[in-house]
């Protein structure tokens, strides 16, 4: 299911800005703290506008919609897990954000609760993507007629459309691969 390779795609993406903000959080505070916000600021701007608003938004009003319509339960099994965690991951996300805007310096309570929303956050996305890779989508494709698999492509291909525009998808790309390569020279 071409649709399904899509997202498959973008997952790929997220899981390495995961490995990013893995890397970045062990690194907190042993530096500039302006920086530090700077960099989470990117994170939660990929988190928000990327992982959520692009690659959720997706599964949430296209994928999930015509499974729905296809005889998938919305309010128990794996469609209603998943768009339970979307929305802890939006919750989480909220929390970094708010550090991320935080005047003050970060106290020793806000590096906590940076350090485990951090890993939390990214624990929840890497379960996350398992149980969409390796159960929602095969279920999909499996269940889902051949022209609802062609429609889901084709809504796919117009919201991408619609986000190259103004070249959405470039400057996200372009925030993971800062993110990423911040990493990278962190851990070399």
């Amino acid at each position: 299911m071409e649709a399904v390779e899509i997202l498959m795609k973008e997952h790929r993406l997220i899981e390495r800005v995961l490995d990013a903000m893995e890397a970045w959080i062990k690194t907190v505070g042993h530096g500039n703290w302006a920086d530090d916000k700077e960099e989470l600021a990117g994170f939660v701007t990929f988190i928000r506008e990327f992982t959520d608003a692009y690659h959720h938004r997706k599964e949430e009003d296209v994928l999930f919609v015509a499974m729905v319509d296809h005889g998938f339960p919305r309010k128990q099994g794996p469609v209603a897990v998943l768009l339970h965690e979307h929305d802890l991951g939006r919750s989480l996300a909220s929390t970094l954000h708010g550090l991320a805007r935080q005047l003050s310096p970060w106290s020793e309570e806000d590096r906590r609760t940076l350090t485990s929303t951090t890993r939390e956050y990214v624990s929840l996305l890497r379960r996350h993507i398992q149980k969409e890779d390796k159960v929602l989508y095969p279920m999909a494709d499996a269940r889902l007629p051949d022209p609802i698999k062609e429609e889901i492509f084709r809504r796919f291909k117009r919201f991408e459309e619609e986000r190259t525009r103004n070249d959405e998808r470039g400057r996200l790309h372009r925030l993971a691969d800062t993110l990423i390569d911040a990493a990278d020279a962190r851990t070399s």
